[in-house]
């Protein structure tokens, strides 16, 4: 995973193709204010390529709840990826985040890996831009349960993903909708009970 932003002052961005979409509030660093930047991500496609094991969790970490029945269900849970894809191009949020934010990030995407795609974001700007996509071990979970295990997508997450991407502005949502693998798995009601180091930070949920 790449190094945190060191120097004082500096701001990174890092490109939001989920639910990080929600976190379009500007940053402000110093007396300067970096504004979050819509824009595409070139060369890429969005499918529903990572999941968690809920039982793996322990009640300290991440995990999800049955909100009729309070208890965590022993299924997989599938989130949003992406892959690389020559000539397709998916749309997002390029958020700021200086040295705090990034190590927040890093602390709530347990399923991905942060890697630098500053020449594939458009439209072009004066940072570095980072991306997460699933890890290994994330797709290879995914890959598991969808061959014979019990696996779903949480309707709360698949909400809040769209309703992130209508908020930024007209069109945004039709074209999350046209750019987004159809939901391969059955959606299921599912509360989040998110860690100790995510929880009451800037960014608490996981998902991209």
């Amino acid at each position: 995973m790449p190094a945190l932003a060191e120097s004082e002052g500096r701001v990174d961005y890092v490109f939001g193709y989920g639910s990080l979409v929600e976190l379009a509030q500007p940053l402000a660093v110093g007396e300067r204010l970096f504004p979050a930047t819509p824009g595409h991500l070139r060369g890429f496609r969005r499918r529903w390529g990572v999941a968690m094991n809920n039982w793996e969790a322990g009640e300290g970490e991440k995990h999800f709840v049955d909100p009729s029945s309070g208890l965590k269900p022993a299924v997989a849970v599938a989130y949003l990826d992406i892959e690389e894809a020559p000539g397709e191009a998916i749309n997002g949020l390029a958020i700021p985040a200086d040295a705090t934010r990034l190590a927040e990030l890093d602390a709530r995407e347990v399923n991905y890996e942060r890697v630098e795609v500053s020449a594939a974001f458009e439209p072009p700007i004066a940072h570095t831009v980072f991306v997460y996509r699933g890890t290994a071990a994330g797709r290879e979970r995914r890959r598991i349960a969808a061959d014979g295990g019990e696996i779903c997508v949480s309707r709360q997450y698949v909400e809040r993903v769209e309703r992130a991407f209508v908020a930024l502005g007209p069109g945004q949502g039709d074209e999350y909708g046209r750019t987004t693998e159809p939901l391969p798995f059955a959606l299921r009601e599912l509360d989040l009970r998110p860690g100790p180091r995510e929880s009451g930070s800037r960014a608490e949920r996981p998902g991209t």
